[in-house]
């Protein structure tokens, strides 16, 4: 055998252009693969910091909104001044509401007739109606009303999704047709006037029948002629929109409403923001169970330990939010002393009704004899009466000195005393 140092020179028979291109491939594949192999051992060795690299990669986490201590609603005053939606989940649904009063004006009596007839199919009103009618008579404030605009005849509301995230609801199936069929029962349900629906227009009460909304739609609905509805769609009636455009409103603050656990109790805080208000000079509001116990859509119990068991969940709940100070049962009659909470809705009510148009109010207003028309100074006064601090503001911007904010309490008989 030869010596390895002559191997080099054994000639090699020559190899075909194939195969010398073969070896020439293979050869750089090697080396390709060598450096790989070394570039990985490298990273090895190093250990790159990635330290903080890895937060950019980490989902975002979304800041928690501002808490809301209020958000206001502005329905047309006989969504809760007239008996409408049905609360008593045991009631005939088919039965409807009938409500009649002897009042005075000008020395003459007169008798208001109030009554609500359900449809056969949809049935009366109840809290999810409320609920959903809130919300319309919001958006109607908040696009057009407050912007000086008037309220078209067909008022788009959005989507069903965002109607529902207004009414505070998940987006589900159950939600959105609960919220669709309000809609149409709210459509279809009667209501009949007889000297007890007022028209603030016009300046006179009505004696006709008439729907809270006149006419639905509803997206992806048939429109009637082969095709759907495009967008979700309410009608009000012409009585209705009338009033929302002379700004004859309530004010309700949406988040103390939902904070209340009874539907008893949802209902009858309009009714105290309303009644608290006009009785502020006698520092209460007494009310008889009869007339009450209508207005809030629940059975009329004959037994008063039966009436106090029905309104004493809503009354304490009212007391612990503390709207009102304290209730009371003389016999059959009610009496709410008003809380701090209810002089805060004031404040609110004094504010919201500074930010309308004075020159739109003053077209729509032309008549001030209304026995629901109000000195719009009566709420200032009255927390200046009560000794409240913020009124002192209020009073500054009007231009009112104390001293002539006590010549009006005594002018308009407000008693500058505090309710203990």
């Amino acid at each position: 055998m030869r010596p390895l140092q002559d191997a080099a020179k054994i000639k090699l028979p020559k190899r075909s252009a194939c195969e010398a291109f073969t070896q020439q491939t293979f050869e750089v594949q090697i080396a390709k693969n060598q450096r790989m192999k070394k570039s990985t051992k490298q990273v090895q060795q190093e250990q790159l910091d990635t330290k903080g690299f890895e937060q950019l990669f980490l989902p975002v986490k979304q800041q928690p909104p501002e808490p809301v201590d209020s958000l206001l609603a502005r329905p047309e005053m006989h969504m809760f001044l007239r008996p409408y939606f049905l609360l008593d989940k045991h009631a005939d649904r088919m039965a409807g509401f009938e409500t009649r009063e002897i009042v005075t004006v000008n020395g003459k009596k007169i008798e208001r007739h109030w009554c609500v007839t359900p449809d056969k199919e949809y049935g009366m009103p109840g809290p999810i109606e409320r609920d959903v009618l809130l919300v319309v008579y919001s958006i109607a404030y908040e696009c057009y009303l407050s912007k000086g605009s008037p309220i078209p005849e067909i008022m788009y509301i959005g989507s069903i999704r965002s109607f529902l995230n207004r009414l505070g609801l998940s987006c589900s199936g159950q939600n959105s047709a609960a919220v669709k069929l309000a809609l149409k029962r709210l459509v279809h349900t009667t209501c009949k006037s007889e000297n007890s629906f007022f028209d603030k227009s016009k300046n006179l009460f009505l004696t006709e029948s008439f729907h809270l909304l006149r006419g639905v739609g509803i997206a992806g609905e048939s429109d009637g002629k082969g095709g759907s509805i495009e967008e979700t769609y309410v009608i009000f009636d012409e009585r209705i929109r009338r009033n929302l455009t002379a700004r004859y409103l309530m004010v309700i603050d949406l988040v103390l409403l939902r904070r209340f656990n009874s539907d008893i109790a949802k209902h009858l805080y309009p009714l105290l923001s309303h009644w608290l208000w006009r009785s502020f000079q006698q520092g209460y509001w007494r009310v008889e169970y009869h007339w009450l116990a209508e207005h809030l859509g629940i059975k009329i119990w004959d037994k008063l330990w039966r009436a106090k068991n029905q309104l004493k969940v809503a009354n304490e709940e009212l007391k612990n939010f503390d709207y009102i100070d304290d209730y009371k049962w003389e016999g059959w009659n009610l009496i709410y002393f008003p809380g701090a909470a209810f002089k805060k809705d004031q404040l609110r009510r004094s504010t919201a009704k500074e930010n309308i148009d004075e020159e739109t109010t003053a077209k729509h207003h032309t008549d001030n004899s209304s026995v629901d028309d109000h000195d719009p100074l009566l709420p200032i006064l009255n927390l200046f009466a009560q000794g409240i601090p913020m009124a002192d503001q209020l009073l500054k911007q009007r231009g009112l000195t104390q001293a002539q904010a006590q010549a009006l309490c005594l002018e308009k008989g407000i008693q500058q005393s505090s309710i203990e």
